[in-house]
Formats: structure tokens, sequence, C-alpha cells
């Protein structure tokens, strides 16, 4: 990991990823508490994370090609600055026309569509960046700066939420991605051309759908511990600042202290996921993995005090990312550079598809039934993934890709 970060390449984009990740962290709590400030109401919110996702849907059948033909360090620049205006263009219309629940839709729109773009291009560009023999580390990078931006996002955003106002977050957000923008866009890097006789979008997605339809385990995996991120950006993201303020009435620094606990679990496992897997091998580390983060989801809402909640919290991130890590590297083993971008769009097609019913789903279930079973359903996207990894395992034996570590 240190020789990646003596890159200034990989640590420019390492440290720009973090504050772009802290600015999307302070934009996700801030439209959560407008929703719920407006509305009250739980279903309402899961429509608007719904919203967010539904243009990713669209964006992903052509986000492959995009990621794989363009300079992939300069579209994440552009994507930083496209979702700086979108934000800027929405704080001007409230502070001129006061704030309207509608706004909200246009703002979430646009800003998952660049959301949508962003984390598959930062993923192939990692790869690109990085020798094979390095993939376990920058995975492991990439996931740390992700988790690092997603604490300070959700910790600091949700005090400011809290002490102040949501519209403040969100002029913060705005300089947070134009910063991100400002240390990609020091980071040297010369992009490699890659030549292509593909012609049409149709014909360039076939090559992502021939490669999944030879490689059956990487598609068979993906489709199912993609579910565990699902549960995080879908059924999760809805149910969290709800127990936060239906279960322990503490509202966002609550929700702030849980996201964080998350993130902090996460973070430390990018540091411990290594010594598992030397220790447990990929497939048992993803099972326990998998049925710890499952049975967290289960306890968070039914805990003495919101401490022990975020505790929990924890250990479903340290668990959660763990296996996040894990899958990652496997995925970049197993997908040549050059069409990562298309399998992708694949797997992403899918993962929003999944998210945006999670959450419509939880913020439901929330509404007509209560917290608990709204969990019970974020416990199911974790036993899906624990199930799809035992059944790869049994299925491939000693050829599963779940069976090397030469990498790790």
């Amino acid at each position: 990991m240190i020789k990646l970060l003596k890159s200034p390449t990989f640590s420019l984009f390492f440290f720009g990823n973090i504050i772009s990740l802290i600015g999307f962290g302070f934009n996700i709590i801030s439209i959560s508490w407008l929703v719920l400030q407006e509305t009250g109401s739980e279903f309402a919110l899961g429509k608007i994370m719904a919203t967010a996702t539904t243009p990713g849907l669209i964006m992903a059948l052509f986000s492959g090609i995009i990621i794989d033909k363009l300079n992939r360090k300069w579209l994440l620049i552009v994507l930083d600055i496209f979702r700086t205006i979108v934000i800027l263009i929405f704080l001007i219309t409230i502070s001129f026309k006061g704030f309207k629940l509608f706004y909200i839709y246009p703002l979430v729109i646009f800003m998952g569509l660049g959301n949508s773009l962003f984390w598959p291009t930062a993923q192939a560009f990692v790869q690109e960046i990085s020798l094979e023999k390095e993939y376990f580390s920058a995975n492991a990078l990439l996931s740390a700066s992700y988790q690092v931006g997603s604490i300070l996002g959700a910790g600091i955003g949700g005090i400011i939420v809290h002490i102040y106002n949501p519209v403040l977050a969100l002029w913060i957000n705005a300089l947070a991605y134009i910063i991100s923008a400002i240390f990609i866009g020091l980071a040297p890097f010369k992009s490699l051309k890659v030549s292509s006789k593909e012609n049409g979008i149709i014909s360039a997605l076939s090559k992502g759908f021939s490669f999944l339809n030879e490689r059956k385990d990487v598609l068979f995996l993906g489709f199912t511990t993609i579910l565990s991120d699902v549960a995080i950006w879908g059924s999760l993201s809805v149910l969290t600042i709800s127990i936060s303020k239906d279960i322990f009435n503490k509202g966002t620094w609550g929700y702030g202290l849980m996201d964080g606990f998350y993130g902090v679990g996460a973070l430390i496992s990018t540091i411990l996921v290594k010594q598992l897997i030397t220790k447990m091998g990929r497939e048992w580390s993803l099972l326990i993995c998998y049925l710890i983060a499952a049975i967290m989801c289960l306890i968070s809402p039914i805990v003495a005090s919101i401490y022990i909640a975020s505790t929990a919290y924890f250990f479903m991130g340290l668990n959660n990312n763990s296996a996040r890590i894990i899958v990652r590297t496997i995925f970049m083993e197993n997908i040549p550079n050059k069409i990562m971008g298309r399998v992708q769009t694949i797997l992403g097609v899918y993962t929003r598809l999944m998210v945006l019913l999670s959450s419509l789903y939880a913020g439901w279930l929330v509404e007509n039934q209560s917290i608990f079973i709204g969990m019970v359903f974020s416990f199911f996207h974790y036993a899906i993934a624990f199930i799809g990894v035992f059944t790869l395992k049994s299925i491939f034996k000693k050829n599963s890709i779940l069976a090397a570590t030469h990498h790790a």
C-alpha cells in the first residue's frame, strides 16, 4: 500500500476521492433531512432515494462504453464539476424562491447521473493505474478512501445539519467537489489508447455480455454479492436515519454517529482483511463476513441505546467492506481492463434496479409495518450474498475463483 501511495498519480487521486466522498456524505444527510423535515414520511424519503437511482439505470447502459473510451482521469474531473454545478443551481433556486419539495427531484436526478458514472469510473481508473500484483492493495486503498470520506462526510455533515442547517452542508458539499477536481486534475497521468473496431452501443455492450456468458462464475458472484452493497445504498439509506429519528430520538447527529461507526469499521477492514484471507481463505472469509453483517442488521433496531446500535453498525461496516474488497479484487483479476467498463455496465444496471426496489420497499415497510421488519428485509440482502458464495463454492469447488489467494 505504501508503494502505491508514493505514486503521485495514485496519491492525488486517493486524496481527491476522499474529498469528493466527504461531499457526497454531506449531500446524503442534507437531502435526507430536508425530505423528512418537509414530509415526515420515510416512504417519501424512499421515493427520493429511488428517484436518485433511476437515472443511473439509463446512464448505466452507456457508462461502460464512456468509461472504456474516454480518458478516465478527465472524466472524473468533469463529473466533479458537473455535480458542483447541479448543487449550486439548487442552492441559488431555493435562495430566491424558497424551498419546495419539488426542487429535490431534479437535484437528485442529476446528482444520480453524476454519481452513477463517477463510482465505476474510479474503479476502472484504479485498475488502469495499478499493476496486477497491486490489485488487492489498490482495492483496499480505494475502499479506505471511500470509508474515510464517508466517516468525515456523515460525522461532520450530521453535526453541521444538527447545529446549523442542511443548506450550509450543501454549500460545503459543492466546495468539496471543486477541491476534488483540483486534486485529481493535478495527478500526472497519460491514458492508454485502446483501439476498438466496435460500432454502436449494441456492438460494444455485446462484448460485456459475451464475457459474462463465458464466465458464469463471475456473473453469479456479481449478481449475488452485489446485494450486500444494495443493502447499504438502498434499504439502509432509508432505515438508518429512521432508526436514529424514530427509535432513539437523536436526529441527524445520531444518523452521523451510526454512519460514522459503519465507516470506522469499514476503514479498519482495509487493514484486517488481508490477515482474514490468509487465515481463512477467500471462501470462508466471505461467508463469515456476510453472516455477521446480516446478524448486525437484526440487532441494531432492538438494542437499548444508539451507542450499541452504532457498535452493531461498526461490525456491519467491518464485515461488509471486507467482503467488498475481496469481491472487487476478484473482479479485477478476472475481468480485462479493456472491457471492465462494459462488464460494470451490466452489473451496474442490475445494481441500480435493485437499489431502486430496495429503497422503495424499505420506506414502505417502515410506514406500514415497522423499522425492525425493514431491517429484516436488509438482513435478506446479506443472506442472499451468503447463499451465493456458498453455492459458488459448492459448484466450482477447487476451480472456483474464490479459491485463488495469490494476489492477496
